[in-house]
């Protein structure tokens, strides 16, 4: 076999691996929350296989959030803010944002964190009640999915659908090389 032709299967094959390697899916997790008191801090907190230093987008709103008369008082609470990855261990990476309370009336609030230069996402949703109602709450990692909701409008983003096109690239390139003298 030809020398050129077997480098230039070799540059195929190892483009193609790296192509493939470098598609693989964000992932972004939120632990279980449960119940908190309400005017207590809350640390929420998660896992990603996000690399450390990337920002996630936090968003903390009741379930009945909508707009409402600005010139009528109080409402409900929320907060946003960001959190960056931090180095975890061997399998994942770990984030965190802290909240304060004070101000949430009790009811029903969704958590959802999001990658803000990808597609990585997570929601969850915590249960505010008054000080003297409140159980300890036991903190589980991964309670949620990263996909969205199926409410969602559009197809659902997956891992295999930016690879198919550049590994079909990576494939035919390999053809022309192989096929070429």
């Amino acid at each position: 076999m030809n020398v050129r032709r077997l480098a230039g299967i070799a540059v195929a094959l190892v483009l193609t691996a790296w192509i493939c390697g470098t598609a693989a899916a964000q992932e972004t997790a939120i632990n279980e929350i449960g119940m908190v008191a309400a005017n207590e801090t809350l640390t929420i907190s998660g896992t990603t296989n996000l690399a450390p230093g990337n920002h996630l987008l936090v968003e903390v709103t009741p379930v009945g959030f909508e707009p409402t008369n600005k010139s009528a008082p109080g409402g409900t609470g929320g907060t946003s803010g960001t959190a960056v990855v931090e180095e975890g261990n061997a399998t994942a990476n770990t984030w965190s944002f802290t909240v304060d309370t004070s101000g949430f009336e009790p009811g029903v609030y969704t958590v959802t964190v999001e990658w803000v230069e990808g597609d990585a996402t997570a929601s969850t949703t915590f249960t505010v009640v008054e000080a003297a109602t409140a159980t300890p709450t036991v903190t589980t990692p991964a309670a949620t999915a990263t996909t969205p909701p199926a409410t969602a409008p559009g197809p659902t983003p997956t891992a295999a659908g930016p690879v198919l096109p550049a590994a079909a690239l990576a494939a035919g390139l390999a053809g022309y090389l192989v096929r070429r003298r």
